[in-house]
């Protein structure tokens, strides 16, 4: 009777032990998994930003093509630079779990990134095409057209070099990254 009564008791504790140990193993395989799908996530919305900048890209070719053939008043684009995903970015960035993701420079590269892809960067270039091609109109309308080829149409294009080169190293920067989530990923899989 007390062999039978010490017999359940090891066998509920074992059993009680062994559950934890599959609770444990399951919560690790569980947890693995879903940092592996937000890596997935986050090259996902990476590249998504990247195909968006080449988009605002073309949008300032027209605007630069507008400057140079003297018809800005018939460019009417915009650039939506805060329609940029970064959901996964921010969930990981809270999380913690973008520090273990990227490299610190490469989490520097994101915050630059999505500064300036964000609604003031927004503001701050459209309303700099804007206050140009209102300049633009006004000096068409009082004939000063020196004045528009001397002062305002080298702004113009100064403007239009400024954010080209800014979006094509945001788009290079993103790009690097997603290569390095990339050869993360295939690391691990080999693992």
């Amino acid at each position: 009777m007390v062999n039978q009564i010490l017999g359940s008791a090891i066998g509920a504790f074992l059993g009680v032990v062994a559950g934890i140990v599959v609770m444990i193993v399951s919560s690790r395989i569980q947890a693995r998994a879903a940092r592996k799908q937000q890596v997935r996530n986050l090259c996902f919305e990476l590249r998504l930003n990247i195909k968006k900048i080449d988009g605002w890209l073309h949008e300032v070719t027209r605007y630069r093509n507008a400057v140079n053939g003297d018809s800005l008043h018939r460019w009417s684009g915009y650039l939506d630079l805060s329609k940029t995903v970064s959901t996964t970015a921010m969930s990981m960035l809270n999380s913690g779990v973008l520090y273990n993701t990227l490299s610190y420079q490469d989490i520097a590269s994101l915050q630059e990134v999505y500064w300036d892809l964000s609604q003031a960067g927004e503001h701050y270039l459209n309303d700099q095409l804007k206050n140009t091609r209102t300049r633009f109109q006004r000096l068409q309308e009082q004939g000063a057209s020196a004045v528009w080829l001397a002062t305002l149409k080298p702004e113009a294009v100064g403007i239009a070099d400024y954010w080209e080169n800014k979006l094509i190293d945001h788009r290079d920067k993103l790009a690097r990254i997603a290569a390095a989530l990339d050869d993360r990923k295939e690391r691990s899989e080999e693992e």
